[in-house]
């Protein structure tokens, strides 16, 4: 999957932003309805998706990115929560997360462990914006990606 991904085209940062926005709402709502995303994509795609992209300024979204993005955070969730589970502060538990927050640490989650041509640190600084517009706490999501990023960066962060 890693190879898969790592093919992605370069896109402009706002399309790639409006994507990631899209894929943790498709994710949350495949949560809160337990449908399978890839079963509710495309109803958002036709109804959501052209207001977050008309937010973003962009004329679509990066939908490799979205695609590979949505699924792999659906098929790799247990190996995401482990990680993020990992990455908590001691007394904190995965379970006492709210739900929005945990859909976007595992999109975070997902692409600092499967999309390696991406930065580590435009992901963590990326998803710490996002999680300020979706509510969440900023330092909490910032910390927790950013401790996980060193955990599976290592050359990258400087911390192998």
């Amino acid at each position: 999957m890693a190879k898969e991904n790592a093919e992605l085209k370069p896109v402009p940062v706002r399309r790639r932003s409006a994507s990631r926005v899209s894929s943790i709402q498709i994710l949350y709502q495949s949560q809160i309805t337990d449908r399978a995303s890839v079963d509710f994509a495309p109803d958002y795609l036709t109804h959501y998706a052209p207001d977050v992209s008309k937010s973003f300024r962009v004329k679509d979204l990066d939908h490799e990115h979205l695609n590979a993005l949505y699924t792999g955070v659906e098929k790799e969730m247990v190996l995401l929560d482990e990680d993020i589970a990992d990455s908590l502060a001691s007394g904190w538990s995965i379970k006492r997360l709210p739900l929005i927050e945990l859909t976007l640490l595992r999109c975070g989650a997902y692409e600092l462990r499967f999309m390696p041509h991406i930065p580590a640190r435009a992901v963590v600084s990326e998803y710490a914006a996002i999680s300020d517009a979706c509510g969440c706490e900023v330092a909490f999501v910032n910390a927790v990606l950013d401790r996980l990023s060193r955990i599976v960066r290592t050359v990258e962060m400087g911390t192998a």
